[in-house]
């Protein structure tokens, strides 16, 4: 293939690097283009080829997976989380991984997730395989996919959005919008100091934020969401007289 996509491994066992490379040789439009011991190695071997898909183990020293995952990434790849333990699966749903294989991973099953990689870029593609620009001061439309339509929405009107696998739900006062994206892209169109992060799972627009109190958070329109414990301090860098 003239154009493969460019892989990160990630884990700290060579065994298990070693088994993911052999893999990804198997397959034409895979490219290998780091193996890395640790999360700040894969940081910035991510950075610098410009990765699109990261298989990376979850423990691992300084950094694990789920830590790596949830680093503000430009041109943010997709990551297949690897594990010897099955019970964090709910977990890789939550920082929304594309996939998550139980070790001693077989070749039939790491390419259920090369699969699902490869459907999802695809429909990227589809819109050009880039996040809408946040409108600029004085635009106050942005258009979201839903399925196979487009829709044109008031930016303004967005109340908060919610991950959901690989989706987001985006909520507005009169209607719910499912869209095919990840929360970390969203962010990227839903920017700050419009939309806060509160949760892992959650951003919501500040100025539909009606009361907070403790980890609990109001919005106009009676709708209650949880703030995460780590969120809280970027809550305070957005609302001043948080104390």
């Amino acid at each position: 293939m003239e154009n493969p996509y460019r892989v990160v491994i990630v884990d700290d066992e060579p065994p298990a690097r070693d088994l993911i490379a052999a893999f990804v040789g198997r397959v034409p439009d895979l490219l290998t283009v780091a193996v890395c011991s640790n999360g700040l190695d894969a940081l910035a071997a991510i950075q610098r080829h410009k990765a699109e898909l990261v298989f990376v183990d979850i423990q691992m020293p300084e950094m694990t997976g789920m830590d790596l995952m949830a680093l503000p990434l430009t041109d943010r790849p997709e990551f297949v989380l690897t594990t010897a333990y099955s019970h964090y699966a709910a977990q890789s749903y939550e920082v929304a991984a594309l996939d998550y294989l139980v070790k001693p991973i077989a070749f039939e099953r790491f390419m259920q997730a090369v699969a699902r990689f490869k459907e999802k870029r695809g429909r990227a593609r589809e819109v050009e395989g880039k996040v809408p620009d946040a409108p600029p001061a004085g635009e106050e439309l942005v258009w979201l996919r839903e399925e196979k339509k487009l829709l044109q929405i008031p930016y303004q009107e967005v109340l908060y959005l919610e991950a959901s696998k690989d989706y987001v739900k985006v909520f507005l006062p009169d209607q719910m919008i499912l869209t095919h994206l990840s929360l970390a892209k969203a962010a990227e169109l839903f920017r700050p100091p419009e939309f806060i992060p509160i949760h892992r799972s959650y951003l919501v627009r500040r100025a539909a934020i009606r009361l907070i109190e403790g980890n609990r958070l109001l919005l106009t329109n009676g709708k209650e969401l949880s703030i995460g414990p780590s969120y809280r301090e970027s809550l305070k860098k957005y609302i001043k007289l948080l104390p």
